[in-house]
């Protein structure tokens, strides 16, 4: 049976409606979001209401005055005030551009060449015949990028707790469980109590020497010129942990999976791996990460009464206070945007939405476009890299959030 039709045999206001879809989701996320896009683009549901074509996804991502993000409950008594828990206000105008500023276009080289030396250097270290992508080199990677390049080097343990915590609660708490809660906000007094002992061992600010981002905001911050308070300084050196580590991971781990289940994409890659091709294993990465996308929505609330699918024989009036499921991923399979759909085909960058779309496309994007693409480099550089037999390669996420193990054959065959 269909989900619709599975989903019309059900009361409208039935709870198990939106397990359905859930259900539905994890099974087969494309196949459910198809049937959408060409049914039901507007999908309302017990939990939230669902958009699923393209043109209605960037338009709610689009309006954020309109359909506003829904972390500042959980990131308040986390990591404080943050930019990224607020629309239509002073901390988001103003924290955005400064730290933007901060986040240098010409840093980018020498992040990427890091994340070369680091995950080669990470990857040496595995003796076959396995070897672990998230154990070895995932987490890994982008935590020495927020250490060395961003300026934030806590211990190692502690920085992964904290960002484990934060971004599980933050992103990838829907059913609000306290337990993930109670853990983020612990995770923030850590994290925040470390961040002012290390910026009290720094000062004078006006002399922190450096080019790393926490650096030049501390100087830029002595000189009266962010506009920041030294607790809004804490939060946005804070903000730069949360954002990095587990979508950076999650990205490798899903790009990685879709080109070793795909031979004929796998051999391109490698030659581009081995010809330091960087434009065509980028283009490469990018369109395998589609297919299984870091996430395949991202919720919105509406801050006043508002209309999806403005314009369109579907459209419909919700209230303020809908929460509001864009479907990125969806989005990606719209073949008004992304012709041939179903087919791998290296395309633009911008195309995608793996980092977003509108007020709140990622700050980091340009990081993530080079540690990703170049962490999976050095993977596939490994000697005999390949898929185990049967389910043997199969992302583990330990009833988590994020891909916890990862297990890729490597070395000669047996």
């Amino acid at each position: 049976m269909s989900f619709l039709a599975a989903l019309d045999a059900l009361p409208p206001n039935d709870p198990a409606r939106a397990g359905l879809f859930m259900q539905r989701l994890r099974a087969d996320w494309r196949a459910l979001f198809a049937e959408l896009r060409a049914d039901r683009p507007v999908l309302p549901l017990p939990i939230f209401t669902v958009v699923s074509r393209w043109t209605d996804v960037v338009d709610v991502l689009s309006r954020n005055e309109t359909f506003r993000v829904t972390y500042a409950p959980m990131m308040d008594p986390s990591v404080g005030p943050y930019m990224l828990g607020r629309d239509g206000a002073e901390e988001n105008w103003r924290d955005k551009s400064v730290m933007r500023a901060l986040m240098r276009w010409d840093d980018v080289p020498g992040i990427r060449a890091l994340a070369a030396a680091v995950a080669a250097q990470a990857l040496a270290a595995t003796a076959p015949p396995t070897v672990d992508v998230v154990q070895a080199v995932s987490r890994l990677v982008p935590l020495r990028v927020v250490q060395r390049c961003f300026g934030f080097p806590g211990p190692d343990d502690a920085m992964l707790r904290w960002s484990w915590a934060s971004q599980a609660d933050m992103f990838h708490n829907i059913a609000n469980v306290k337990a993930r809660h109670d853990a983020c906000v612990q995770a923030g007094a850590e994290m925040r109590a470390w961040v002012r002992d290390f910026l009290a061992a720094r000062q004078p600010w006006a002399q922190a020497a450096g080019e790393d981002t926490v650096s030049r905001l501390l100087r830029l911050t002595a000189g009266g010129l962010s506009g920041l308070d030294p607790e809004q300084v804490v939060s946005n050196i804070c903000g730069l942990l949360v954002g990095a580590i587990e979508t950076s991971s999650q990205a490798i781990v899903n790009a990685t999976e879709q080109i070793l289940l795909r031979p004929e994409v796998a051999a391109r890659a490698l030659r581009a791996a081995r010809g330091n091709e960087e434009a065509v294993l980028d283009a490469i990465v990018w369109e395998a990460l589609r297919f299984n996308p870091m996430t395949t929505f991202v919720i919105r609330t509406t801050a006043t009464d508002a209309v999806l699918g403005p314009g369109t024989p579907y459209e419909t009036a919700v209230p303020a206070g809908t929460r509001v499921a864009a479907g990125i991923g969806s989005a990606m399979f719209d073949p008004g945007v992304f012709p041939e759909p179903d087919a791998f085909r290296e395309r633009r960058r911008t195309a995608y939405l793996h980092t977003g779309f509108g007020p709140h496309e990622c700050l980091g994007q340009f990081v993530a476009y080079a540690i990703i693409p170049e962490t999976i480099r050095q993977i596939l550089l490994l000697p005999g890299l390949r898929l185990r037999e049967g389910e043997g390669s199969r992302v583990d996420f330990a009833g988590g959030p994020f891909a916890e193990h990862f297990v890729l054959a490597h070395g000669a065959a047996a």
